[in-house]
């Protein structure tokens, strides 16, 4: 090769090496842990991406076969919501997960509140150090319940990429839109109205709008409990305290609406 030849293709190997090198860089990413099954389910972590804002965007998935469920963060009287423990992570300071609105399912006479065809969790991962490596580490509990009930365990862990475009973005992004909006107090007094019902321990719910409300769940702290159901077009809160009917309480109520999902706290006195 001549000298004339070697200056004119070297600097073009150079340029194709980087390409390819680039491409490479981008199709080793890795945006998914490896599946980790269970009884008639399986659970892996996802990325959405390289980190927006200073924190990444990522999702726990859960997989469920035909005719198995899995809980909300609050089932009901039965169930068992999941839990996360990202203890194990490095140069993670804080994970917060969130929950896609859930919807009633008549598990073998009761009641609960979960979901019946998978799952995806959204995740808001915030490093410690934003120019370090984060890897998340996740120890999974959850419940897989088809004609029995499991408990599932899952030991996840994904080094979250950097550079490069998730196969899961999409997916995520719609996870993160079915989350429930969260509403401060008085905002949620111009979407709906609680009475007392007449009952000790009874309230009804009148929903005010947009749209027109579907479903609602109630969640209260220990020791406390709230049932609710809809009576016509409105909604019945009975709370409890152990077996007993209850005097008061804060409350974190999600409204399902056919404009979408909020949760707001309420008073229940």
């Amino acid at each position: 090769m001549t000298r004339s030849i070697f200056l004119i293709v070297a600097p073009l190997a150079a340029t194709l090496a980087q390409g390819l090198s680039t491409e490479s860089l981008a199709k080793s990413a890795t945006f998914a842990s490896p599946i980790v099954k269970s009884v008639a389910s399986s659970a892996r972590l996802l990325s959405a991406g390289p980190p927006q804002g200073g924190a990444y965007r990522a999702a726990v998935e859960i997989a469920l076969d035909p005719k198995t469920i899995t809980y909300w963060r609050q089932p009901g009287e039965a169930g068992s919501a999941p839990t996360f423990d990202f203890s194990k992570s490095v140069n993670v300071a804080k994970v917060e997960p969130s929950f896609p609105a859930p919807k009633h399912i008549d598990e073998a006479g009761t009641i609960v509140a979960g979901y019946d065809s998978g799952v995806l969790l959204p995740l808001k991962v915030t490093p410690r150090d934003p120019n370090a490596p984060v890897t998340l580490n996740l120890t999974l509990g959850y419940a897989s319940c088809g004609k029995i009930c499991l408990p599932a365990r899952a030991d996840l862990s994904l080094e979250l990429p950097r550079d490069g475009a998730s196969p899961h973005a999409a997916a995520i992004t719609e996870a993160e839109r079915l989350v429930p909006k969260k509403l401060t107090a008085e905002e949620a007094k111009k979407r709906f109205a609680l009475s007392r019902n007449g009952a000790h321990g009874s309230w009804r719910l009148r929903y005010l709008g947009p749209g027109k409300a579907q479903d609602l769940f109630a969640e209260a702290s220990e020791p406390f409990f709230i049932e609710s159901a809809r009576a016509g077009e409105e909604f019945e809160l009975k709370l409890f305290s152990g077996d007993a009917p209850a005097k008061a309480a804060d409350a974190t109520l999600t409204i399902v609406t056919d404009a979408g999902a909020f949760e707001a706290p309420a008073r229940l006195e």
